[in-house]
């Protein structure tokens, strides 16, 4: 399956995620603002969130894509199996292991994760609470994501893009049922959280059987596949792990400013929506892709199906970094300004918004670039860029905090992005894994030129808003919403003059395998 019509299928049903999961932002947003009761909750769930990215969007499905769609391609279905039964009998004992330990030891894991809570004994001992009751949710992630996995490398993207739905909505039905009941919003939003993973696994039990998809659980669990595949997950892991640790770093120094934990997590969740939509919906597609040509394809061929990847990828990324720190203000302003989150939630939401802005084209490309490795089966580069992405990361962090406050981090984290970019770059040129041509200058620099033109259509747009709009009821939203669409069609139709694709090309693509 082509890569671009695999991402276009997983963006698809990641934007219709996003869309209920900023429902369930503005929700709680509207119900618990950026208070004590705010933070609890985004610590607590930022425990298992961590892992489900550690393990769905990085490590697992990197190191079982590549070997499990080989085993497809040599038509070993009898080993792909048994292959993937092993993979599901470890991660369903190692996760259970993993979660009673730290179950029995959650206070002190939390005491290094958020330590500006210990000082406030009862917002500490509600958050061991809390986190006692969803951490066990990683059991459920981990076999959902083995499951994933199995239908990415059949290349059925859809379920596993449009999972999360079933979260959303879950925690959206537990706000509204326990802000009508005046419940306690912290354990109507937890257990949630276990009853979306149970759904989540029953779902995706039913689709593989109805595809007729099986695993084969074997007396033997270590064999030569394994211990490909041990090696390929060990140094994701660790590299996808450091790249999380840098968000709980993040966590544990924002905990020493109040309210600043719930400023990233709103904002965090702002420009995940185009990471999500074009860098993990092309990294995720192009790892089978590319796993599958390596033995078939020459290298010329390989390396232009990631140049062209990358070029569809910059079209798109390069200005959404332009418009979401143009409209940062307008966006927080229209989703989350309501009851409890109020005027400064919203001016501080905004400037950290702005900061992973300027990195969001670095996410994207590393995103595209890590999955490169892993289909080589090589991904101890991946680990060496972690380790330094997390020291930058770290220092530059603690530094800027002391310094600025929170902001420093998303500062911190977009500088660290775009580090580990050149890095990527570096090692992929060395080991002749992709090299970037000079094909690729020219296309990009029209789009960065493209895309300064619609941010200042846009500034001029917002200096001039309330001249337009102010006389109109609700005209935060339709300025949102005109400044989007007609930014969006200003762009095209300037990039249009270059031609960077062609519609029919794209339309070919899409309609074909």
């Amino acid at each position: 399956m082509n890569v671009l019509r695999s991402s276009v299928i997983y963006s698809f049903f990641t934007a219709l995620s996003r869309i209920f999961g900023f429902l369930r932002d503005i929700l709680i947003a509207n119900f618990l603002g950026t208070g004590v009761t705010a933070d609890i909750f985004f610590v607590a769930f930022r425990l298992p969130n961590t892992f489900r990215r550690i393990f769905s969007e990085g490590a697992l499905n990197s190191a079982f894509v590549p070997i499990y769609t080989k085993l497809i391609k040599n038509n070993s279905k009898q080993d792909s199996k048994k292959f993937s039964g092993s993979i599901f009998l470890i991660f369903l004992i190692a996760s259970s292991l993993f979660v009673l330990i730290i179950e029995i030891f959650m206070p002190f894991f939390l005491a290094i994760l958020a330590p500006g809570f210990i000082s406030d004994n009862d917002k500490f001992t509600e958050l061991v609470r809390v986190s006692r009751i969803i951490f066990p949710f990683l059991i459920l992630i981990s076999v959902s994501s083995i499951f994933s996995s199995i239908l990415n490398s059949h290349n059925k993207f859809a379920l596993s893009a449009a999972l999360p739905i079933i979260l959303n909505i879950t925690l959206i039905i537990a706000l509204v049922v326990a802000a009508y009941t005046r419940a306690d919003f912290l354990i109507f939003l937890s257990w949630s959280v276990i009853i979306a993973g149970l759904l989540q696994i029953l779902i995706l039990t039913v689709t593989l059987i109805r595809e007729k998809i099986y695993v084969i659980f074997s007396l033997k669990i270590y064999t030569n596949y394994i211990h490909r595949f041990t090696k390929l997950f060990a140094a994701s892991f660790f590299s996808s792990g450091l790249l999380q640790i840098n968000i709980l770093i993040g966590t544990i120094i924002a905990s020493y400013e109040s309210g600043a934990i719930s400023y990233l997590y709103y904002a965090d969740r702002i420009y995940q929506l185009p990471l999500a939509l074009i860098g993990i919906a092309i990294g995720i597609a192009l790892l089978p892709s590319i796993s599958s040509k390596i033995k078939s394809n020459s290298l010329a061929t390989i390396h232009q199906s990631i140049e062209q990847t990358l070029i569809y990828s910059l079209l798109f990324a390069i200005p959404a970094s332009f418009g979401v720190y143009a409209l940062a203000e307008q966006i927080i302003a229209v989703l989350f300004e309501r009851g409890e989150f109020d005027d400064k939630s919203s001016l501080f939401t905004a400037n950290a918004l702005k900061f992973y802005a300027l990195g969001l084209v670095a996410f994207i490309i590393m995103k595209i670039y890590t999955p490169i490795f892993f289909a080589y089966e090589n991904a101890k580069p991946t680990l060496y860029i972690a380790a330094v992405n997390l020291a930058i990361n770290t220092i530059l962090s603690i530094i800027l905090f002391f310094y600025i406050g929170f902001v420093g981090i998303p500062i911190a984290t977009s500088v660290s992005a775009w580090i580990s970019v050149i890095l990527m770059n570096y090692y992929l040129k060395s080991h002749n894994y992709y090299q970037t041509s000079n094909k690729i200058v020219f296309p990009t620099t029209i789009i960065i030129i493209v895309s300064l033109v619609m941010y200042l259509y846009l500034s001029v747009l917002k200096n001039y808003s309330g001249i337009f709009f102010n006389m109109l009821k609700d005209h935060e939203i339709i300025f949102l919403l005109f400044s989007v669409l007609s930014s969006i069609l200003l762009y095209f139709i300037l990039i249009s003059f270059y031609k960077p694709f062609k519609y029919s090309e794209i339309k070919k693509i899409l309609q074909n395998e």
